[in-house]
């Protein structure tokens, strides 16, 4: 499984799900849905990063509290970074139903954690939800 970082709103020491930005989830906009409903691999989900750090060009996915490390850091501190995995940041499974693809246009910063199969929109989000216990908080 691919080590996959991610900043999102922190809900008791888990991530917080959704269908936003800044939660586990993807947003509609972030792949392609058809009119029944549907999702597919290679077609976009939820945007990850290799390493927390790159998010400096996001200064918005940033706590505030980290401006130490990332100058200009101004995102929520209820925000925090999790990181989910430890193996190489390569197209591949991430957990049931999901795997790693990374962006073609920026692969080595970039990538989407997107459908294995094609599924519905519901039960992608299903499935990134069902990672929530093994997002762990890496601000160091």
């Amino acid at each position: 499984m691919p080590l996959i970082y991610r900043s999102m709103y922190n809900a008791g020491g888990k991530p917080e799900t959704g269908p936003t930005g800044k939660a586990l989830g993807a947003r509609p906009s972030d792949i392609a849905v058809d009119a029944n409903g549907n999702v597919r691999p290679g077609t976009g989900g939820m945007s990850v990063t290799p390493a927390w750090r790159l998010m400096a060009g996001l200064p918005h996915l940033v706590p505030r509290r980290l401006r130490s490390m990332i100058p200009g850091a101004s995102g929520p501190n209820r925000l925090a970074i999790w990181r989910m995995g430890q193996g190489p940041f390569i197209a591949g499974p991430v957990a049931g139903k999901l795997a790693l693809r990374p962006d073609p246009s920026k692969p080595l910063v970039h990538g989407f954690v997107e459908p294995d199969q094609e599924m519905t929109f519901a039960d992608l989000q299903d499935a990134l939800g069902a990672t929530r216990d093994q997002w762990t908080i890496d601000e160091t």
